[in-house]
């Protein structure tokens, strides 16, 4: 699965473990929310556990749940617990060395891959796990009315 899949799975898993922040949610739950396989959930999940947003029970009544609370897990957190991958990839052969432009390129978009890179996650850090809840929520409030 793409990690940008990856990664809008787990914003909308933690958006809905937000909403029940003590209650534990089993993957077939999420899966259900998600239209997802519970496989690919529960492998998301070890990634969310490594890094520390969620926690997980084992047995009856088991499942994840937050480890923090909403307003202390960024979006960043979750990127960066997902991410498998640099999001912008240089080609896996090097340009030509005696082409005065493919000298230069891979440092240039090396440069700029890191530019992007850090908007991505400043912009993502500014975003709460809270903020997305509370827009969700705004939303089906909006279209039940």
């Amino acid at each position: 699965m793409p990690a940008s899949c990856q990664f809008a799975i787990g914003v909308h898993t933690l958006a809905l473990l937000a909403q029940s922040p003590d209650a534990f949610l089993t993957s077939n739950e999420i899966a259900e929310s998600t239209m997802t396989h519970p496989v690919v959930v529960r492998r998301l999940m070890a990634s969310l556990q490594e890094a520390g947003v969620v926690e997980t029970q084992k047995g009856p009544g088991g499942g994840v749940r937050l480890a923090r609370l909403p307003r202390q897990i960024s979006l960043a957190d979750v990127y960066r617990a997902v991410q498998t991958s640099e999001p912008l990839h240089l080609p896996h052969t090097p340009p030509n060395k005696n082409c005065p432009i493919g000298q230069a390129m891979q440092r240039i978009l090396e440069q700029i891959f890191e530019r992007a890179e850090s908007a991505l996650t400043g912009e993502l850090a500014r975003t709460t796990l809270s903020d997305v809840l509370e827009n969700a929520l705004a939303q089906h409030r909006a279209h039940a009315s």
